[in-house]
C-alpha cells in the first residue's frame, strides 16, 4: 500500500532514534484512524545524526546492531548501520470515527491501552519468542501521553514477504504450528510475568467480555446472551493459560514465499488465557465456511499434535525450568479440546453485538456455539 507518511511521525521517529529517517511508505492506517504503520530507512552514517541524543541513538544502535549480528539480510553502507524498519506510530485522533460507530469512552481507552500493552510485550517479551514462533525484534519505543512510537525490525528483509487474506489448508497449517509453539512458550507464566509488573492484558483477545460491555447490551436477547458470562467462565476458570496473541487473524501474519514459514505481527490484545481462544479465532478468519467444515477436525489435530511436540521439546531443553510437568501435557490438551466451542461461541456473542450481520458468523460459527450451550445445559 502506497502514500504519504505524516511528516510528525518521521520527525518523531528520527528523534527517538537520532537518526536520518528517509524511503518511508505507508503501510496501512491503524483502525478508526488513530495513526499509521509505515516502513522507513534509518541512516546512522556521520551526516545522517539530527540532534544530540547520544542516548537514543546508542540505545537504537545497540539494538540493530544485535539484529545485525544475527541476520545477514539487513544492509550496511559505508560500514555504518543503515536499517530498515517498521514503525508503528499510534496517535489518537481528535475526532472518533469507528467504521462500525463504536466511538465511545470504553472504545478509546482500550485502544489507548492497547499499544502500552504492545509496547510492553516488544520490549519486555519478544526477546523470549524464537524462530518457531517468530515475531519482529524490537529496536525501540516512545511515549508521549496517549501517542506512541513502536520502532521493530521490518520482516520483509528477513524472508517475510508475503501477506494474505484467506490461507489453503495447507498454508494454514504454517500458522498453526507458529501459534502451538508459541502457546508453549508462554504457558503457566502469569505467576512468573505478575511478579515482574507485566503491562499485558490479564485476558487477552480484543473481543473478551470484560472489555465489551457496550456490544453486550446490543446483542439481541436469547440463550447467547442469557449464558455469555456462563461461556466467559468457563474461558477464564481454565487450568492452563498461556499467552495468547489475542488477534490471530490471517492478515497478521506475514510468510517465506512458500508459505513453508510464518512470523507474527500486531500484538495489541496479546495477554493470558487458553491457547485455543487463538486457534478459533484464526481458522474463522483463513477458510472459507465449507473448507472450514470439511478440515477442521485435521486442523485441530495439527495444532494439537505440534503443542505436544512444542511442550515434549520444552520439557526436554528446560526440563525443571519449565512451568509444567510432563503429566500436565495430557491434560493441557485435554482441557483446550473441551474449551473450543466455547472459545468459538465467546467470539459469536462479541460479533453478535458488534456485528450482527458480519460474514464470520457462519454455519460453522454457529456449529460450535450450540456444542456449548448444549453442554452448559
Amino acid at each position: 500500500m502506497s502514500g504519504t507518511v505524516n511528516q510528525q511521525y518521521i520527525d518523531w521517529l528520527s528523534q527517538v532514534c537520532n537518526a536520518r529517517v528517509s524511503n518511508t511508505q505507508l503501510i496501512q492506517p491503524l483502525w478508526s484512524g488513530y495513526g499509521a504503520c509505515f516502513r522507513a530507512t534509518l541512516d546512522y552514517s556521520s551526516d545522517g545524526v539530527t540532534n544530540d541524543s547520544e542516548h537514543n541513538r546508542a540505545v537504537c544502535l545497540k539494538q540493530i546492531q544485535q539484529i545485525q549480528e544475527s541476520s545477514t539480510t539487513l544492509h550496511k553502507a559505508n560500514h555504518q548501520p543503515v536499517t530498515k524498519v517498521v514503525v508503528k506510530c499510534a496517535t489518537p485522533p481528535n475526532t472518533l470515527s469507528h467504521p462500525k460507530g463504536w466511538n465511545g469512552e470504553a472504545s478509546h481507552n482500550r485502544k489507548c491501552q492497547s499499544f502500552k500493552v504492545e509496547n510492553f510485550f516488544y520490549s519486555d517479551v519478544q526477546l523470549q519468542t524464537d524462530a518457531s514462533c517468530r515475531t519482529a525484534k524490537y529496536i525501540s519505543h516512545s511515549q508521549q501521553g496517549e501517542s506512541s512510537l513502536l520502532i521493530m525490525e521490518d520482516l520483509t528483509h528477513c524472508g517475510y514477504t508475503r501477506t494474505a487474506s484467506s490461507l489453503t489448508v495447507t498454508q494454514c497449517k504454517t500458522v498453526l504450528k507458529w501459534l502451538a509453539h508459541f502457546h508453549a512458550r508462554f504457558l503457566n507464566v502469569k505467576k512468573e510475568f505478575d511478579s515482574r509488573n507485566t503491562t499485558l492484558w490479564p485476558e487477552g483477545t480484543y473481543w473478551h467480555l470484560a472489555t465489551r460491555e457496550d456490544e453486550f447490551q446490543a446483542m439481541p436477547d436469547g440463550l447467547l446472551k442469557q449464558n455469555a458470562v456462563a461461556i466467559a467462565k468457563m474461558l477464564a476458570s481454565a487450568n492452563y493459560k498461556t499467552l495468547v496473541h489475542g488477534d490471530a487473524k490471517v492478515a497478521n501474519f506475514c510468510f517465506t514465499k512458500d508459505f513453508a514459514n510464518c512470523a507474527a505481527v500486531d500484538f495489541q490484545y496479546v495477554g493470558y488465557g487458553v491457547g485455543i481462544r487463538d486457534v478459533a479465532y484464526f481458522l474463522g478468519s483463513a477458510l472459507s465456511t465449507e473448507t472450514h467444515i470439511a478440515h477442521r477436525d485435521a486442523l485441530l489435530r495439527t495444532y494439537f499434535l505440534a503443542l505436544e511436540d512444542a511442550l515434549l521439546a520444552r520439557l526436554l531443553k528446560y526440563d525443571n525450568l519449565t512451568n509444567f510437568k510432563h503429566s500436565d501435557i495430557k491434560h493441557i490438551i485435554a482441557e483446550w479440546k473441551t474449551l473450543y466451542p466455547f472459545a468459538c461461541a465467546d467470539f459469536y456473542r462479541f460479533l453478535a453485538g458488534w456485528s450482527p450481520e458480519h460474514w464470520k458468523i457462519d454455519a460453522e460459527l454457529e456449529y460450535q456455539t450450540n456444542i456449548a450451550l448444549a453442554a452448559l445445559k
